[in-house]
């Protein structure tokens, strides 16, 4: 089965960005089918690790449902670096392939650190959101 991963953080994100709606419609075409499961958390911080439908994705990966994760970015599986390559390292090591809709990562050496790149910027982007906020 195909999951879909949708999340975020508040309501202004729905807003601005991109909408659970508008991740879901996207992951939705790259999946070419409407044979899937969606997972989606609603004003969660992608900063921490337990996340109700992660935690669901998570453990539905680990019994073997699951063949392909669709997420629209990888800041949206996490904004924390060390936490997204925890994410992919469980969902790879059990042969299940992980899919952005905005960008591919090939399993090359360049293709790892660009990915570890993006994950370092987006826990990077929420520190400064966090800061500005708390001013």
């Amino acid at each position: 089965m195909i999951a879909i991963y949708a999340r975020v953080s508040t309501e202004e994100q729905a807003k601005k960005g991109f909408s659970l709606e508008d991740q879901i419609k996207e992951c939705r075409k790259k999946a070419k089918t409407d044979e899937v499961m969606e997972y989606i958390d609603r004003g969660v911080s992608g900063e921490i690790l337990d996340r109700h439908a992660l935690t669901k994705l998570r453990n539905d990966v680990k019994d073997g449902l699951i063949t392909k994760v669709i997420c629209l970015y990888p800041d949206r599986l996490s904004r924390k670096l060390m936490n997204q390559l925890i994410i992919t390292d469980e969902i790879e090591k059990r042969g299940v392939k992980l899919v952005f809709v905005n960008g591919e990562y090939t399993k090359t050496p360049e293709g790892n650190l660009f990915y570890s790149m993006r994950g370092a910027i987006a826990e990077f982007e929420k520190a400064k959101i966090n800061e500005r906020m708390s001013r």
